[in-house]
């Protein structure tokens, strides 16, 4: 059986382990092709400042979800790698170029095994240009004109950089991509005022980079609202218990009608009351009213009084592990409607900021150096610089760093070379929403008529129209999961007699 994967970071990594568990009995083909040389490691897991830390602790980064001790172990066995403890918290992130090495040596013994077990891998350096089917096969183009034929092709590709709603690019003093920090900042005159649109933890991770450089100049984050990522409350011991995936399966599954959003937020409120939230707190957490800094200090303090059941954390699960069994059922306007009212909460709640981070962005915003404005406008060239329209306000930065993403429903993908052949070939088809509508349970690309292809299968942003929440490691891996149990119970019936040759012309 041979399986291609197009794509080699993090998805592709998450993947690669979820098949060694399903098929590593099998006699497996692996070919793996990805122009880059850093395998395995995406921009932000690059060598970096051990400022720039992960957002979550190692057991929820493991890529193994039958071991949620597996990074653990392999941070116990290197200790001379750096760590971000904080003696108030108790907590500790590895930086992000520290985890990008567990990444990488973990894939690394993962491939020696399966070689030694009767695997081949073999890595192409080169681009995917086209996507073809070929009877139950498919076939992979390359850049140089050669083809991949294979019994599986998983899309691993990585969310396409050029997200330039301001017409910056090409700006001398416009930065586009901020990882790794250390090599994109360091250009960035100590004096110098420097805008960072965005308020997720792509830009929190630009300003420490700049804190670690000793920027001396002011900093002024912007977005449309003002939503900081939130602050990571202890861990507790609490789990969802009316809003589960079983329960959500079992809805769907005796219901004829779609899943509203009203039904989800309903269940999720239900699932916060029951974990023990008062109206007053959930209207908190829900209000755009409260953002930026002054939100950032409420939550700081209300960590302090956690319980041992976190009712913001079992509601957070509850609709992390159940959202690829509603999104995909939600009609059209109420995905738009969950765009326009959740999205920016929801970001902030599935990807907070550890605490100490939260502390550092207080500091240094009580030191006059930190801002954070909502109701950006535009940002345009200036004779000096740039000048930032936000709300009432208008910031004149020398620096500009694009430290956010695409809107989802705003700005679906733009077919690339990759996507224009998939859609021209039939095998795949555009969701409005963005990215290609695959068959939700496993992954597989439908095509222009509607049918899932059995040999064909996408993980990561391209299914960001089908799905909706796929930032993460946790949900990486589970996807992960479904495509490669997917294979194997298709694959267990129908596995190719004899191999054909790597490469055909």
């Amino acid at each position: 059986m041979r399986i291609c994967i197009v794509g080699g970071g993090t998805a592709a990594a998450c993947l690669v382990m979820a098949l060694a568990r399903a098929l590593g009995s099998r006699n497996v083909d692996l070919v793996i092709v990805e122009p880059s040389d850093h395998l395995w490691r995406g921009r932000a897991y690059r060598m970096d400042r051990d400022e720039i830390v992960v957002n979550a602790p190692p057991t929820m980064m493991t890529l193994d979800p039958n071991d949620p001790e597996h990074a653990q172990r392999w941070l116990a066995r290197h200790p001379g790698e750096s760590c971000s403890s904080n003696l108030w918290t108790q907590e500790s992130f590895p930086p992000r170029h520290v985890y990008g090495r567990y990444l990488e040596e973990t894939l690394s013994q993962t491939l020696d095994d399966l070689t030694a077990s009767g695997w081949r891998v073999e890595w192409l350096r080169q681009r995917v240009v086209s996507v073809a089917l070929d009877g139950d096969k498919t076939l992979v183009g390359l850049e140089d004109g050669a083809t991949v034929p294979c019994d599986y092709a998983v899309l691993c590709v990585g969310e396409p950089s050029g997200y330039d709603p301001y017409k910056l690019a090409g700006h001398p003093s416009y930065i586009s991509r901020p990882y790794p920090v250390a090599s994109t900042l360091d250009t960035i005159h100590p004096s110098a005022s420097v805008a960072v649109i965005g308020c997720g933890l792509t830009a929190v991770d630009a300003v420490l980079g700049l804190r670690a450089q000793r920027h001396q100049g002011r900093i002024t984050l912007l977005s449309r609202d003002g939503i900081l990522a939130a602050v990571r409350r202890p861990r507790q011991v609490g789990r969802p218990s009316l809003m589960t995936p079983e329960t959500l399966r079992d809805r769907l599954e005796r219901s004829s009608s779609p899943l509203r959003l009203s039904s989800v937020a309903a269940l999720a409120r239900a699932e916060a009351l029951r974990a023990g939230a008062t109206p007053r707190q959930i209207a908190s957490e829900m209000s755009m009213a409260d953002w930026g800094l002054s939100r950032v200090r409420r939550q700081l303090a209300d960590r302090e009084h956690v319980p041992d059941v976190d009712w913001l954390q079992v509601t957070t699960w509850a609709l992390i592990t159940t959202v690829h069994y509603w999104w995909p059922t939600l009609p059209r306007s109420d995905r738009q409607q969950f765009f326009r009212r959740y999205h920016r909460l929801w970001a902030s709640f599935t990807s907070p900021m550890p605490a100490a981070t939260a502390g550092t962005l207080v500091e240094m915003a009580d030191g006059c150096q930190l801002q954070v404005l909502r109701g950006l406008e535009k940002v345009t060239p200036a004779k000096q610089g740039f000048r930032v329209t936000a709300l009432h306000h208008m910031v004149e930065a020398d620096v500009v760093i694009a430290a956010a993403t695409a809107p989802p429903a705003a700005h679906p993908a733009t077919p690339d070379e990759l996507m224009d052949s998939l859609i021209r070939n039939g095998c795949g088809q555009q969701h409005p929403d963005g990215g290609l509508r695959v068959q939700p349970e496993t992954g597989r690309l439908v095509d222009r008529n509607g049918r899932p292809q059995p040999s064909l299968l996408a993980l990561g942003h391209l299914t960001s129209g089908t799905h909706y929440y796929l930032s993460g490691i946790p949900m990486l891996v589970w996807r992960s999961e479904a495509l490669a149990a997917a294979i194997a119970a298709d694959s267990s019936t129908s596995m190719a007699s004899s191999p054909p040759s790597l490469l055909t012309p």
